[in-house]
């Protein structure tokens, strides 16, 4: 669900200055572009130790939102010294000192870039970052397989008694029946840590390095083929198949295994139309932007990946 953005109230203002320090002062809010689900700010607070920026997240009120504050705190317990990402400075699981879901992390260097120079190295950087959050040992035992089987999605048996989301959005119907067969059968026995949302959007580069991981609240234990599938569904959404598929094969290369390709393909369907609407809000001006060519390239993806199912 898209959501409008609301500043944050002076009680919640209060609160962000309160957790840096007990004689802190917040001097400026900037909203951060791209957020769908939650609100997103970059605080800088004045305090007796320094100035530091903060980056407070606002999570809505609705059920679905329940326990994603404490999954990204764990998340980011089980990274913290392995991979580029904030570290945690407070949280509000349930409301009770701001009135919203939120969490208050450091702020990492950095932008997202949305149209890298290099893309082979980009890419190769991304796909080395997923590969070490794959490799963290210790990681929350909350099972993430991807958003196929999301239950706060409308979905659809098919003939084997599988759940899935509707694939309307594809007019090639052959295809659309061999993806849901293909996806249909049983995933790998896999668990490391996924990021749950791990795409162009939630890494940040600074001077063509990557400086950082945010968004963590979707992490847990699962196969990593839905993290990487994941990953591919955006890169074939933005740049492109041929993106895509270099990007699996980057990844194979750096992690040294080879990705679960029915969970690789689940993570792919789960594009749809809405995709079209919620795109652009993320991309936020700061990339072209093909949307009428959007759902071909999808499905040239989805095509590609059936070749890598038995």
């Amino acid at each position: 669900m898209i959501r409008e953005y609301e500043p944050p109230s002076p009680e919640i203002l209060q609160w962000v200055a309160r957790r840096v320090h007990p004689r802190a002062r917040v001097t400026a809010i900037a909203s951060l572009p791209g957020g769908i689900t939650a609100a997103m700010d970059r605080i800088t607070v004045d305090a007796p130790t320094g100035v530091e920026d903060v980056v407070l997240r606002r999570w809505p009120g609705e059920n679905w939102a329940q326990g994603l504050v404490a999954r990204e705190a764990s998340a980011l317990a089980a990274v913290r010294g392995r991979v580029p990402a904030p570290h945690l400075i407070a949280m509000d699981e349930d409301g009770t000192e701001t009135g919203v879901r939120c969490s208050l992390t450091s702020a990492l260097t950095g932008q997202p870039d949305l149209a890298p120079a290099d893309m082979h190295s980009w890419l190769s950087q991304l796909a080395t970052t997923q590969a070490a959050i794959h490799a963290v040992p210790d990681h929350p035992p909350t099972r993430w397989d991807g958003w196929y089987d999301d239950g706060a999605v409308t979905s659809l048996p098919d003939r084997h008694g599988a759940r899935h989301r509707p694939l309307d959005w594809l007019a090639d119907h052959g295809l659309r029946e061999a993806a849901r067969d293909a996806a249909s059968g049983p995933l790998v026995d896999e668990r490391v840590l996924v990021h749950g949302d791990y795409q162009h959007f939630n890494v940040l580069w600074c001077d063509g390095q990557l400086s950082g991981v945010v968004d963590w609240p979707n992490a847990g234990t699962g196969n990593r083929g839905s993290d990487v599938g994941h990953c591919r569904l955006n890169l074939a959404v933005l740049f492109g198949t041929r993106t895509a598929a270099d990007y699996l094969a980057s990844y194979e290369r750096v992690a040294g295994v080879r990705v679960d390709r029915r969970a690789d393909l689940r993570a792919l369907l789960c594009f749809d139309r809405e995709w079209l609407r919620f795109i652009p809000r993320q991309v936020a001006g700061r990339a072209s932007l093909d949307l009428a060519g959007m759902t071909g390239r999808v499905a040239a993806v989805i095509s590609s990946a059936l070749d890598g199912i038995s």
